[in-house]
């Protein structure tokens, strides 16, 4: 990366006024997919470096993390850092709280946790489960640590090479177990926090706008683009072949043009950032507009911005966008899979602590492929419950009552049926691709007892 283009990205990465994406088309000698796309990197973490992520997710000081930008909330395999793990009981209680929901919304544990803990009331059980992983933290720091920052690995090996299954043992497994939903609801919380964002396109667009308010903008940009381009090449052919330009080198009277964003960005050309060389020879020029040309021709990467402005909607419907589903309905498929793990992920981590999973080692496998009817009957109800449950502390969409439930259920078991098993290597894939999707939607719980 060029030291001009790295340093107008540092400036100006997240501004999409016409004057900064001339900049930026200019820094990037003509990159104007490579320039949207970085740009869109910028936007996406807020520019935040990916190191930060994990602290930024559990501090603390994160009061809400629906405030986090969405390349933070996607990093679900981020782990607690150590420093932040809990030195007092009453923190360590206040922490996975958070662990289930940090958004600021008060909540009791018996509204989510089920039997997680065991038998008996749900609110008992989590304050047991505080307890006796407090008292771990003076018995065994290690394992402590381990199943506080999601390092689950270490823990199973303790168990695989214990040999006899006593009290203590016991009790360890269910702390295992217990610490396993509690992550994966934290995996929930996420998808939550993440269908509540609305995106920023940078400074000089509210966050608060909607996915198509965004996108108009932008469209008003590559209209201005386009209009240049023909104005360049003489006529709009060029969005079919390449041809050569009309345009001789003497300068276009775009400073009178009807068009406002041409007439700013031609008057900005004279006065551009410092850093980047606008005194350009005719041959340049001509050659960077031949790239500029191609690349809208054939990347669907900007195909959208050429398409007709249309009516705002709400942020909701940026859930589509990522995930093909809507938000209720996205937001269901993260809770089927809470309630499969709540029913099947203690057998799972059975087996592999007996050696009985496939392969024998600390290895577990994602959730089984979702099916209805190897679930409990209660769990309808429970999927009801927890949807309002999510609505409430994390989507924070208003009336709870407002809409039907149940057609976004039913979207999010299709949803599951045809997405079948999770791929281990679904985490790779873009939110575009039906994999990536799912692996954002689903709970995670063989990363952390592969950590450790």
């Amino acid at each position: 990366m060029k030291p001009t283009y790295r340093n107008h990205l540092e400036a100006n990465g997240r501004k999409t006024d016409a004057p900064s994406l001339l900049g930026g088309v200019l820094a990037s000698d003509g990159d104007l997919v490579g320039l949207v796309r970085d740009m869109h990197a910028r936007i996406y973490s807020g520019g935040i470096a990916e190191d930060r992520f994990d602290r930024l997710l559990f501090s603390p000081s994160t009061a809400d993390i629906r405030t986090l930008p969405p390349a933070v909330l996607d990093a679900k395999e981020a782990l607690v850092p150590l420093d932040l793990i809990p030195t007092t009981q009453d923190d360590l209680r206040h922490f996975l709280k958070r662990m289930m929901v940090a958004t600021g919304q008060d909540f009791e544990p018996h509204e989510l946790v089920g039997d997680w803990f065991g038998d008996g009331s749900p609110g008992r059980a989590f304050d047991d489960h505080v307890e006796r992983l407090w008292q771990l933290s003076a018995e065994k720091p290690g394992l402590y640590t381990a199943l506080v920052g999601g390092r689950f690995g270490s823990v199973v090996r303790h168990l695989q090479h214990s040999q006899a299954v006593t009290d203590a043992t016991k009790r360890l497994r269910d702390l295992l177990v217990g610490q396993a939903l509690i992550w994966c609801a934290h995996d929930v919380q996420l998808v939550g926090a993440r269908l509540t964002k609305t995106p920023d396109y940078g400074f000089l667009l509210p966050g608060n706008r909607s996915l198509e308010g965004s996108l108009n903008d932008l469209r008003d940009r590559r209209v201005a683009l386009d209009t240049v381009l023909d104005l360049f090449f003489g006529s709009g052919e060029w969005r079919n072949r390449e041809i050569e330009p009309a345009w001789s080198g003497v300068n276009m009277s775009l400073t009178q043009h009807t068009d406002p964003i041409i007439r700013r960005t031609a008057k900005h050309v004279g006065r551009a950032d410092q850093n980047v060389e606008t005194r350009l020879s005719p041959n340049h020029v001509a050659a960077m507009m031949q790239r500029i040309a191609a690349q809208l021709r054939a990347d669907p990467f900007l195909a959208r911005t050429a398409t007709p402005r249309t009516g705002n909607v709400e942020a909701k419907a940026y859930a589509i966008e990522w995930y093909g589903l809507p938000r209720l309905a996205a937001m269901s498929v993260a809770i089927r899979r809470l309630i499969q793990a709540e029913q099947q992920l203690p057998a799972m981590i059975d087996a592999v602590i007996a050696g009985k999973a496939s392969p024998a080692m600390t290895i577990l496998r994602p959730l089984p492929t979702y099916c209805r009817a190897k679930l409990r009957r209660l769990s309808v109800a429970r999927q009801v419950g927890l949807l309002a449950f999510y609505r409430r502390t994390v989507l924070a969409d208003g009336d709870r009552n407002s809409s039907n439930p149940w057609k976004a259920i039913e979207a999010s078991r299709d949803f599951l049926r045809k997405r079948g098993l999770r791929g281990s290597g679904d985490h790779h894939g873009s939110v575009g691709d039906p994999g990536g999707a799912f692996y954002l939607l689903d709970v995670i719980p063989e990363h952390r007892v592969a950590i450790g």
